[in-house]
């Protein structure tokens, strides 16, 4: 019992912070975090203050969000700042994990 007690109380490691994170910075990470939260480069551009080809730029890898910018992707996407870390596991999504079926609001 006290081992298991012993986990839960053993503090979490240091996470990086946003200005570390742009430094490793992994494009595909804000693509894949806008696409699972349905936005679209105009959507998440405005939430940050950027137009929608700043989002492609980044998404491309030809530039890197700044680090207040990647706290604000990080919370328009409902998501944490590390997730855009480059070198931490990154699962694939397939078709088989969507679900196609229609809205029923908005028709």
């Amino acid at each position: 019992m006290t081992r298991r007690l012993r986990a839960l109380t053993t503090p979490l490691p240091p996470q990086p912070t946003a200005a570390e994170v742009c430094a490793d910075f992994e494009p595909y990470r804000l693509i894949q975090a806008r696409q699972l939260a349905m936005l679209s480069r105009a959507d998440i551009g405005a939430h940050v203050g950027v137009p929608a080809w700043q989002v492609l730029h980044w998404e491309s890898g030809i530039s890197v969000p700044k680090a207040y910018q990647l706290e604000k992707l990080a919370e328009v996407t409902d998501t944490i700042v590390p997730f855009f870390k480059r070198g931490r596991p990154m699962p694939r999504i397939t078709e088989a994990d969507c679900n196609f079926r229609p809205c029923a609001y908005g028709r």
